[in-house]
């Protein structure tokens, strides 16, 4: 019993040995930049550079392979610490190393996290020599004894050896949110679809966005924010994260959650005070034709929270984290909100959405000058660019903008038949219906700017939303369940001038 305490204490101080030592090296040898992340009031920044210039640096960790001393430092350390990480013995590396590599990776500029991908996308992909090697084995084997061992052997080299990496992360405290993090960063730093750099790492952002779904799915749990019982940090994480309309202060996230007003959220089990995703809903007794009306409304009367007065559930805002995006956390959100709201109020008849359309200004501007169609609805107006969306001359644009709005939810896709628009695109591969547009809905800035102020009504009939989802997954055909006693029913006279 003796020797092995002293074994297991010799261990430790084996490990404990290599870590101070790759810290000394890390203060010698090695330049990274310090970047505090940005927080909801400041952000700081600050560098800090090696004093001594060792054009070869000392090895952190002995690997047993050779090798190439032109890579830079920040390149090289990366490298050492992931293969320890993800070395194939028979004992599971001390998890000190796993979250040494993840302060590494938080300390980098976004030249080194460019070059921590680098590493990661090249240097621990596939192993494909080796999957080749056994992929011709195993078409020779047949059926043979050993074709058990290769087709084992070949599906090991064949899953990248980052996974194992993203695996080790995740069983860290907080891991999940340091892994939404870095994939954020990543798609950043790939930027637009199509891009030299998006596709040279889109094989490693889909598997780091597919580790997550795994990771997440199955272990979420759906909670109500309030005033009264969720934390003040909890609160404020609410406030700081909203990407659709900004938090003004304490008394707008205390409206937000009054006692006519929803936030719900999704957390997982091991960061109970990180919101994943949230959405905001208004209970209301009509449907909702402006966002402002909702945000700026006086708090209720007595008379008001009348759970009777409320008819419609209208959400006007759903926020995830950036690198939780693509893994339909909102889809799952927005059911199980709509099951909890039947439940408290049975009178509920309506459950819709007050949407922004981020992308119509942008549409229209790269295609009015080559698009005649477009063209020839300003023809009767000079200078429509210019006019103000303050003034009393905004009124002559209605109508040509009404009219295109409609024609840009409801004709302009994407590559594979959906919807250009990326809210519509969402709510209507939900199985919600393209319900109504609303001029002058969104006159804040941003509004404006995005969208000429026009916002959309997504409306989730229940008893439609696998039929809508099915055909809209099919062949991009969108439903419409535009009142039939308004005189505005600019979606259906699109349809119907079509």
């Amino acid at each position: 019993m003796q020797r092995i305490i002293r074994g297991g204490l010799t261990l430790q101080r084996n490990i404990l040995f290599n870590v101070q030592k790759s810290q000394i090296i890390r203060q010698q040898h090695f330049k990274a930049s310090v970047v505090v992340p940005a927080s909801a009031t400041a952000t700081a920044t600050a560098t800090a550079e090696a004093t001594e210039d060792i054009s070869r640096p000392t090895k952190v960790f002995d690997t047993n392979r050779d090798r190439q001393f032109n890579m830079n430092s920040n390149r090289l350390f990366a490298q050492e610490l992931l293969e320890k990480i993800t070395e194939n013995t028979n004992n599971l590396p001390p998890p000190i190393f796993t979250e040494k590599c993840c302060e590494f990776y938080k300390q980098l500029d976004r030249e080194g996290k460019l070059e921590f991908f680098d590493v990661l996308s090249k240097e621990f992909d596939v192993d494909r020599e080796n999957a080749v090697k056994q992929a011709k084995d195993y078409i020779q084997a047949g059926n043979s004894n050993n074709a058990v061992q290769i087709e084992k052997n070949l599906q090991y080299y064949l899953e990248p050896k980052y996974n194992i990496f993203l695996d080790r992360i995740h069983q860290l405290p907080n891991g999940l949110k340091f892994l939404a993090d870095m994939r954020a960063d990543l798609l950043d730093i790939m930027g637009s679809r199509g891009s030299v750099t998006y596709n040279e790492y889109f094989s490693l952002e889909q598997g780091i966005r597919l580790k997550i779904k795994k990771y997440v799915i199955g272990f979420l749990k759906l909670e109500r924010i309030t005033w009264e019982k969720s934390s003040a940090s909890l609160l404020e994480k609410i406030c700081s994260y909203e990407a659709v309309h900004q938090v003004k202060d304490w008394k707008d996230i205390k409206r937000r959650l009054g006692p006519d007003r929803r936030v719900y959220a999704f957390f997982e089990n091991n960061i109970p005070n990180e919101p994943l995703v949230f959405v905001h809903v208004a209970l209301l007794p009509t449907m909702a034709n402006s966002v402002q009306a909702i945000l700026n409304a006086p708090n209720p009367t007595k008379q008001d929270s009348n759970l009777s007065n409320f008819k419609y559930a209208i959400c006007y805002s759903i926020t995830t984290q950036q690198g939780l995006g693509g893994i339909n956390l909102g889809n799952y959100l927005i059911k199980q909100a709509v099951d909890d709201l039947q439940k408290q109020f049975p009178l509920l008849q309506v459950f819709a959405t007050l949407s922004p359309m981020p992308g119509f200004r942008q549409w229209l501007n790269n295609h009015v000058d080559d698009d005649p169609t477009i063209q020839a609805e300003f023809d009767q107006i000079k200078d429509w660019k210019n006019v103000g969306f303050n003034s009393r001359d905004q009124e002559v644009l209605k109508d040509p903008l009404m009219r295109l709005c409609s024609r840009y939810i409801l004709s302009e896709k994407r590559i594979g038949n959906n919807a250009l628009d990326p809210v519509a695109n969402f709510h209507l591969r939900n199985g919600a219906c393209a319900h109504q547009i609303h001029w002058q809905a969104d006159i804040s800035e941003k509004g404006i700017r995005d969208s000429f102020g026009i916002m959309i009504n997504y409306n989730y009939i229940t008893d439609r939303l696998e039929s809508n989802h099915r055909l809209y997954q099919k062949n991009g055909t969108i439903s419409i369940s535009e009142p039939n006693d308004n005189e505005e029913s600019w979606l259906s006279k699109w349809i119907i001038r079509k």
